[in-house]
């Protein structure tokens, strides 16, 4: 796929995402391009090589990698949520698969954060009503 096929999907994809603030094209080669995809201060990275098929795709929380995917020496993989390290192997991933893994994830841990903060405060039980006579 050539550089801009790609980010003509980049940029079509994104439009089903509200989260998703703004995409800027962070650098731009004849056959390279990375893309930013910013939901705050926090972005997806997407990259990709036209010369190689090289194609990337990585969530940065707090300037680091979360959650990811790409296609790059090891054929098509995911490095999971909260553990990048790791290497799943996976079918090929489109910027559309990504952004709706990218979705789950993030409402997970939406539910989790709220979980925990809830979870951290001491449970209290309401005090009964007044009887009314």
């Amino acid at each position: 796929m050539d550089i801009e096929n790609f980010v003509e999907k980049v940029s079509e994809a994104v439009k089903g995402y509200d989260w998703i603030k703004r995409l800027e094209i962070h650098r731009r080669t004849e056959i390279r391009v990375w893309l930013r995809l910013f939901l705050n201060d926090d972005f997806i990275e997407t990259f990709h090589n036209s010369e190689t098929a090289g194609t990337s795709y990585a969530y940065i929380e707090g300037g680091e990698r979360v959650f990811g995917a790409n296609n790059m020496r090891i054929g098509w993989h995911l490095h999971p949520y909260g553990n990048v390290a790791k290497h799943e192997p996976s079918q090929p991933i489109t910027i559309e698969d990504f952004l709706k893994k990218m979705e789950e994830e993030l409402n997970k841990n939406l539910s989790l954060k709220l979980l925990r903060k809830v979870l951290s405060k001491p449970l209290r039980r309401k005090k009964a009503l007044p009887k009314k006579y």
